[in-house]
């Protein structure tokens, strides 16, 4: 399957498609947050800071008797453990869950001996991250508003509705996320609620200690309702794309040979910067047998007219339906032949990610041809460099006696010598 370079005319819904100018797509990208809260980034930055964080208040409080089972403190103690996953998820939900942790940590501080270096720096570490995953989780839902809004704009009037056979990733978009993220909720659910009856029941002098189902709790906890709220989103992602007609623009696409895709403003402009990276899974994309032909002929007028080309060296011309941000779906339609003399549609649904590392090149070179024609001619002209060189050496090795050269060779196999008159 060759994909074709730009769209042939009968890919254009009615109403038309407005090419993604290349100065509207930079003032989208500058749109973006700053690297040190992309959640990737910060991600990994979160992680390793909050388990410092939990060491220095265990740290802290270890010489403390306890008895019986401690619930104060348990809820922000859960919400500080899944705060990377909040970030780089659910960043609505993370200005929602800094403030409580944030509130237990400053009543924490405020229970504190002086003399207790280690919860101090522990609380105060905590009040620091709850204070950056803040900032950075208000600055992406800005960021996205921001470039959605860019995006309207520059899609004006366009609107079209999605096309009709779509593929079974985007049908079956957060399912698997919502089902491992319930089950470990349910998981951790339970344990709690059995903890929490066996307390209950226990007398005061036998208290029951139940911090060892209470930390396999937090365990299940941590991934389980990240998990379970970014299925959420990513159902509700796909599903918003089923909300009426969709803004839809003319985009370029580019391929890497290892990693996703990318964005770019079109499939012209050799120096457009690479905008936005989308997985591309091979569910992501449906079957040739759904596919709506846009074009059928004789391969040598189409492949002039509509040339293909090496997806990994070059952009190719798409439609965009939805709207691009951070944590959207969008639908990808583009052209590919199948066959020699048929063109055709192909549909990707591709969740968008806010990726920085693995861009490729913004410069790059255009084939003007089509790939598929010129590779042929180089493999005729690679066969037929072969059999040339095949052929100078039959005949090289079957000249001898019988020729009219001389040759040592050959005087020991001829009677009397090359020549001779005897």
């Amino acid at each position: 399957m060759s994909i074709v370079k730009h769209l042939p005319d009968a890919a254009i819904p009615d109403g038309g498609a407005p090419a993604w100018h290349v100065k509207d797509a930079q003032r989208w990208l500058d749109a973006r947050v700053p690297a040190v809260f992309t959640p990737i980034t910060a991600g990994w930055i979160l992680a390793p800071l909050v388990l410092l964080s939990l060491v220095l208040l265990a740290w802290s409080t270890s010489g403390t008797p306890e008895h019986g089972t401690a619930w104060a403190g348990y809820a922000p103690a859960v919400l500080l453990v899944s705060l990377p996953a909040w970030y780089s998820f659910l960043p609505a939900a993370t200005l929602v869950s800094t403030p409580v942790i944030a509130a237990d940590a400053v009543r924490n501080l405020y229970a504190l001996d002086p003399a207790e270096g280690p919860g101090l720096a522990g609380g105060t570490l905590v009040l620091a991250l709850c204070a950056w995953a803040f900032a950075g989780s208000a600055l992406r839902l800005r960021s996205r508003r921001r470039q959605r809004e860019l995006f309207l704009a520059a899609a004006g009037d366009a609107r079209a509705a999605i096309p009709e056979n779509l593929p079974d990733g985007h049908r079956r978009r957060g399912r698997m996320l919502l089902a491992t993220g319930a089950a470990l909720c349910l998981a951790a659910a339970a344990l709690l609620v059995w903890v929490l009856t066996q307390d209950l029941a226990a007398s005061p002098r036998d208290p029951f200690d139940g911090t060892g189902p209470q930390v396999l709790a937090v365990i299940l906890l941590a991934p389980g309702v990240p998990l379970l709220g970014r299925g959420l989103t990513a159902r509700r992602a796909a599903r918003k794309l089923h909300d009426g007609p969709q803004p839809v623009l003319r985009v370029g696409v580019r391929q890497v040979f290892f990693g996703p895709g990318w964005l770019v403003a079109d499939a012209d402009t050799t120096t457009a910067p690479p905008l936005i990276a989308f997985r591309h899974r091979f569910d992501d994309g449906y079957r040739s047998r759904s596919a709506e032909t846009l074009l059928a002929g004789a391969e040598s007028r189409l492949r002039a007219d509509h040339h293909d080309i090496d997806r990994h060296a070059e952009p190719y011309e798409a439609l965009l339906y939805g709207v691009a941000c951070e944590g959207s779906e969008v639908i990808l339609r583009y052209a590919v032949y199948r066959g020699d003399s048929v063109i055709t549609d192909a549909v990707h649904a591709v969740p968008l990610l806010p990726l920085r590392r693995g861009r490729p090149r913004s410069s790059w070179r255009p084939a003007g041809t089509s790939y598929t024609l010129k590779r042929r001619a180089e493999e005729e002209k690679r066969k037929q460099r072969a059999a040339e060189r095949s052929s100078s050496s039959g005949s090289s090795s079957s000249g001898g006696c019988g020729s009219g050269g001389c040759s040592s060779s050959c005087s020991s196999s001829c009677g009397g010598g090359c020549g001779g008159g005897d």
